[in-house]
This record gives C-alpha cells, structure tokens and sequence, in this order.
C-alpha cells in the first residue's frame, strides 16, 4: 500500500485537523497514513482515532490568507516561525527514512516549506486550500506562487470559494469535506426553547465577539432563546491574549466569553466528540465569521438537516444557497442577524424547509463516497 506522510500545522483540534482525520478514517484500508503533528488537542484528536502520530513541538509556515497577511505588528509573527523552523527541519530529517510514497501539506501555510521537503523527501508534494487566499500583492505571495509552481502537484480545494482563489487552477481540483451520518435527522417538535448553536474555536476570526453582541440583544429581549457553543478559546494562555492584543495581533475575547458563561440561557460545552449529540440540540447552526468563508460547521449542520445563518460577501452555491437552504448576513450587522435568527424561530415551517434543502444539497456536493474516491484517485495517481 501507498505510504503518505499527512503535515499538519494546528496544535489546536478545529475543522482542519478533523476533516483530515474523517479521510483518514475512511481510508485506512487503501492505504498507510502517519501525521507529523505537533503536540496539542489536534494529536490528541488522531492518537484517540489509532491514527499514528509523529510528534513535533511546532512546525513552521507562511500565512498567505486574507486574514493572515503580515501586515503592521503581524509581521513579529515571523519570529515564530523563525524558532520552529529549527524542529521541523530536524524532524524532517529524521523521518526522511521512512520513505513515503507522498507527502500531503494538510494546509497552505505549508507551500514555503516544500522546497525542504522535496529536497529531503524526493516525492511528490499535494497541498489542501482551506481557506481563501490573500489577493494583494506582496513580498510573500510571490514568493509563495514561484514555490508553488515548482513543487506543489496538485491542490485540493475544499470548496468553490476556496478554489476562486488558487494560484494555479489547473493543478487544483476541489474535494469536499465529508461528514458521515448515519441517518436523516430532523427534529418534528417545536421545542419551547429555540436554540441557536456554534461549534468552532472561540476566536475574534471566527466572529464569536460579534455573536455575543447578538446574543445579549437576544437574551435579554426573549426568554425563549438559549445559546449552546461547543469550542474553547483559541489561546490557553492570559498572558499571551494580552501581549498579541497589545500588538494588535489577536483581540483578546476572553471577557466577552466570562460574561456570557455566567447567563442561564448561554451554555458552554468545550471542546465535544459526539457531534450529533450536539446537533439534535439546536435548532439553527451560526457562523459569524471575519474570514468571509464557510467552515465546517455548516456542512455537518446540513448532514443533520440543521439551516444556518453565515456571513459572506460573495456565496457559491456549492456549500449554502441563499434563502434556500441558509441565511446570508453582511459581517458586523448585529441587527439583521438578530432579526434572521427571529425569523427562524418564529417560522417553524421555513426552518424546516430550508433544513431539507440542506440536507438534499449536503448529499449532492458532500457526498462522502464520491469525495472519498476522488481523493482516493488523486492520492493513486501522484
């Protein structure tokens, strides 16, 4: 069987390292997998699924999306991942022996690192585009376009949207996520209490501060409305939130987060595994995202027959279809977010249609056997 070395960047358990683990999973019997990851609730997430796992204390890289370019104090960023690029080169060497048929960068803040790897590796080099790519020009990103062009041999993207922004279209190819359910759930009963989910890192990117000045109109206007939010805070330490907040690198978002733990109608549940038990618990899934892309969240929630509200600029009807099967809200309009969320709950029927719809259009895009064999076919033919 083939042997393909899986890279993964993110200490932290989030959509990337899940959606990697499902394809893992799912072909573990085609062929070998091992993930040089480094230690974190991501490893954590692969050792409790028997994934095999190199661990590393941190891998470097260069983000090149539009939320990560280095930009004003972003660019001390750089320092980091200066200080890494010590243990991932000397991981590298040490597992080049292991000899690999190919090597999958499960994230584009890897591409700089391919001139390294195929030097060590001497193999093939596929890379998965998760999010959307920056589209100004800069130093990095032409630096990062010329590495791609000579090392990279095919993308994956997760998506349209996602794919809109690859340097190269003709070495891209897009694979959905999956997400396996094992039948058609969709809650009949009208509960008393409408409640709204989010699952996803508590993080300023991911617009959760925005969500909480929805949620405090909310629950203070309507009784009936609770909030339940899977995820923990994108970082642990005190004393790093305040030192990024300071260099204006990352809001520090923990006293949005205090607050609203202490309100009866807003439950946090941490990091979960059993995803459907969380879904068959909400009613609608949000996500209030500053990235201006779809994550994870919505393709799982539509698994369940659950609609959505997200925040977009501009929609490709491969993931969501506007007022059809979600709700599309313009980021950091607090207003309409609330009354789309009213307009769910007090139209049981248009939920209900909007959640089927997302539930057939799941299984057309998201179709976890075509997505399996499309992946499995690259993977066979690089």
């Amino acid at each position: 069987m083939k042997k393909i070395l899986i890279i993964h960047h993110h200490k932290k358990f989030g959509g990337s390292s899940k959606s990697i683990g499902e394809y893992i999973l799912s072909m573990k019997n085609k062929f070998i997998f091992e993930v040089l990851c480094p230690y974190g609730s991501a490893m954590e997430h692969f050792k409790k699924n028997r994934i095999k796992v190199i661990p590393i204390s941190g891998i470097s890289g260069i983000n090149i999306t539009e939320i990560g370019c280095y930009k004003g104090f972003r660019i001390i960023l750089l320092l980091r991942e200066l200080y890494y690029f010590i243990f991932t080169y000397v991981n590298f060497n040490k597992i080049k022996k292991n000899n690999y048929d190919l090597i999958h960068l499960n994230d584009s803040n890897l591409i700089i690192l391919s001139p390294i790897i195929y030097t060590l590796f001497k193999k093939k080099i596929i890379c998965h585009i998760r999010t959307r790519l920056d589209n100004s020009e800069y130093f990095f990103k032409r630096l990062i376009i010329k590495i791609s062009k000579n090392y990279i041999h095919k993308f994956i993207c997760i998506d349209k949207t996602t794919y809109s922004t690859s340097f190269d279209k003709k070495k891209s190819v897009i694979i959905y996520n999956i997400f396996k359910t094992k039948k058609f759930i969709f809650n009949d009963k009208k509960r008393k209490v409408f409640t709204v989910g989010f699952i996803g890192t508590l993080d300023f990117h991911k617009g959760f501060d925005f969500l909480m000045k929805v949620a405090k109109i909310l629950l203070i206007k309507d009784k009936n409305i609770r909030f339940l939010i899977a995820g923990k805070l994108s970082v642990d330490s005190p004393i790093l939130r305040k030192i990024l907040s300071f260099l204006k690198i990352k809001k520090d978002i923990v006293s949005d987060v205090s607050h609203f733990k202490e309100r009866k109608n807003c439950n946090f549940l941490g990091n979960i595994e059993k995803l459907s038990k969380f879904y068959k618990k909400i009613d609608i899934v949000v996500f209030p995202s500053r990235m201006n892309a779809l994550g994870r969240p919505i393709i799982e929630a539509s698994s369940f027959a659950i609609p959505s509200i997200v925040c977009l600029k501009k929609v490709f009807n491969d993931t969501i279809i506007k007022d059809k099967t979600g709700i599309i809200i313009k980021f950091g309009d607090v207003q309409n977010f609330v009354n789309a969320i009213y307009k769910y709950k007090n139209n049981y029927n248009l939920r209900k249609k909007y959640g089927r719809n997302a539930y057939k259009l799941h299984k057309l895009t998201h179709n976890y056997a075509k997505n399996i064999d499309k992946l499995s076919k690259l993977y066979s033919s690089s």
